[in-house]
């Protein structure tokens, strides 16, 4: 790769960077080429070298948004860790890195056009694919722990949905101010239902 193109590359990721920042204090409504470039600090003409209007630029937040927080996930996993404590630390990841991005993430729940895959749409393939990436990964951690007799067996994808799900819940209790507790408190909630369910056994029922 040229010096020249490190450079563009770089100034890119500087923009989106920036969006993702606007994005959050302001909502997709409130996100303007000038807000970005401000936030920036380039010239408004700087980011139509790069996207060709609002939507290109904002798709592209979105994208890149996403497998940041994706690839953050990934470094903070260990392999090599036992089966449940893998998924443990997962989850608490998952909400802390969630807690960090806050304002970015709710405004992709309140604004679903960004986010939902439209058929015909030919951004919805890239957006299924990051997002595919993400359950992926859930999916491996979820699988070796059922390989290793950890976790019964099911379809590790959808095991894998069902965690998103329940992780995302805790932030739209936060959107909707059900929540005030700190990540951690959410891990355990999750991780509770998770592996436990809600079912009652005989054993849980003496220790009631």
């Amino acid at each position: 790769m040229t010096r020249e193109e490190l450079i563009k590359e770089y100034r890119g990721r500087e923009i989106l960077e920036a969006a993702r920042r606007v994005i959050g204090r302001h909502g997709f409504e409130g996100t303007t080429i000038d807000r970005v470039a401000e936030e920036a600090r380039i010239a408004k003409g700087t980011i139509y070298l790069y996207f060709g209007n609002k939507d290109d630029l904002l798709h592209a937040a979105v994208i890149e948004g996403i497998r940041s927080l994706n690839a953050e996930l990934r470094r903070e996993d260990n392999p090599a860790a036992p089966p449940l404590e893998r998924i443990e630390n997962l989850v608490r990841h998952s909400l802390r890195i969630q807690n960090a991005n806050q304002d970015f993430l709710k405004a992709l729940m309140l604004e679903t056009r960004l986010v939902a895959i439209v058929p015909g749409d030919p951004r919805a393939g890239e957006l299924r694919g990051v997002y595919l990436e993400y359950l992926g990964h859930l999916a491996d951690v979820l699988g070796a722990a059922m390989e290793a007799g950890a976790i019964r067996r099911v379809d590790p994808m959808v095991a894998a949905f069902t965690l998103s799900e329940m992780t995302t819940g805790t932030l739209r209790r936060r959107l909707f101010d059900l929540s005030s507790g700190a990540p951690e408190e959410d891990a355990d909630i999750v991780l509770d239902l998770f592996l436990n369910g809600v079912r009652l056994t005989p054993d849980r029922r003496g220790c009631a």
